[in-house]
């Protein structure tokens, strides 16, 4: 049945290229399309990642709010407020590090955890001042979690390790202040007005131009003592062997106390908000390549039926049951359906190629291209949607075909 299938479709050479072309643009939209917005998408999160962590674990912030008050001193009485109670109790920050510490470290799905201290300060050289958050952090465990190592310009971020006034800041930072790799800056905070001299050790740049102007780094010891505040820890950045179980991870870890727990999904909404929709743009082209190839293949056949009603009625008529006949229509469109697949997949491979070699005039990531994927699953998918669609395509001809008698036929004619 199979030779007797291609047979038939050799025979309508015109109609069988046109509905190849068909399946494989489609599957090759999809493919390029999908590659682009996953590219744009890994580069996006491995950016978050690189500023968050999989797993954010910080101090509650204590707001005081008037109907607090009101319900905490004055139970059952209308109170009237010249200027009502609002604002923080105080900073924020976690209540048991050490508690914290304990369990991440004995948790088999935490690849490892590095603790910080966020605070602001005012960056000085001589009479040039800059605003900038300072993160205290212990480089070998950051450079574990993160590949902030890849983002530094110069120097090295494990510069840092030994401590004794360091410091890493960004290069809007550097260029704001014109300062380079070995000199010094005063770093003040605004807490008494503390003054502590650091050396530039390197520059950073995490892709964003806002960030890069308000960002830098010292060893976690030097911000304590900096901020006066020795052994206090702000905020942990965890990583996890497996990114997918964040979510669950943070929502259980919760329960344990009154830190705030957020995995990277929930801190970055609006990041997750696009994300979302290139999903539902990716989804939308899934379901063009299925009808497309599915009306295509459906009436590539069903013409091809209404031309070969004889030949059926031939294969009917010596021996061929019902089910042959479905056979033959079947396979004839599962071979479009593979067919235009495989040749999809292959023209998807090489536009992705061109694209992804394309210069532009700004800069993503490490280099000015645009950043492409080549996950299996994008190609599973193309090809298990247009082999989808052949099958449910083929089905109602070859249904169709199984059902005609050599008498229907000649009645028919």
């Amino acid at each position: 049945m199979l030779f007797l299938a291609m047979r038939q479709l050799a025979s309508k050479k015109k109609q069988t290229i046109l509905i190849l072309l068909g399946i494989s643009f489609g599957t090759m939209l999809f493919i390029t399309i999908s590659g682009i917005q996953l590219g744009l998408r890994e580069f996006i999160i491995k950016s978050l990642l690189n500023n968050t962590a999989h797993i954010l674990i910080s101090g509650r912030e204590d707001i005081i709010k008037r109907d607090d008050v009101n319900e905490w001193f004055f139970p059952n009485k209308q109170v009237h407020w010249l200027s009502a109670p609002y604002g923080k109790r105080g900073e924020s920050k976690l209540e048991n590090y050490q508690g914290w510490a304990d369990r991440l470290s004995h948790d088999p799905e935490v690849f490892d955890f590095s603790p910080r201290l966020n605070i602001q300060v005012i960056l000085k050289k001589g009479a040039i001042v800059h605003n900038v958050s300072l993160t205290g952090t212990i480089p070998r465990k950051q450079l574990r979690i993160s590949e902030i190592e890849s983002d530094m310009v110069e120097g090295s971020f494990s510069d840092l390790d030994s401590g004794g006034g360091k410091i890493v800041i960004g290069t809007g930072v550097a260029d704001e202040l014109g300062v380079r790799p070995g000199q010094f800056i005063d770093v003040v905070t605004g807490k008494k007005g503390l003054r502590e001299s650091f050396k530039v050790v390197g520059t950073i740049s995490l892709g964003d131009d806002y960030i890069d102007k308000t960002i830098a780094f010292a060893h976690l010891t030097d911000v304590q003592k900096l901020n006066n505040t020795p052994g206090r820890i702000s905020e942990i950045a965890v990583a996890l062997i497996d990114i997918d179980t964040s979510e669950q991870l943070a929502q259980r870890w919760s329960l344990f106390s009154r830190d705030k727990v957020q995995d990277w999904k929930k801190a970055n909404p609006m990041i997750m908000d696009v994300i979302m929709m290139q999903d539902g743009v990716r989804y939308f082209i899934t379901v063009a390549v299925l009808v497309v190839a599915a009306f295509g293949i459906y009436n590539v056949l069903s013409i091809l039926i209404n031309q070969k009603k004889k030949e059926i009625a031939i294969l009917r008529s010596i021996g061929y049951g019902p089910q042959k006949i479905l056979e033959l229509i079947m396979y004839q469109g599962l071979f479009l359906g593979i067919s235009g697949g495989i040749v999809g997949i292959i023209l998807g491979l090489i536009i992705c190629r061109l694209v992804e070699s394309i210069n532009l005039s700004i800069k993503i990531g490490d280099g000015n291209h645009l950043l492409v994927s080549y996950a299996p699953s994008i190609y599973i998918t193309a090809f298990a949607s247009a082999l989808f669609a052949s099958i449910i395509a083929s089905l109602l001809p070859a249904m169709s075909a199984s059902k005609m008698t050599p008498i229907d036929i000649i009645r028919e004619e």
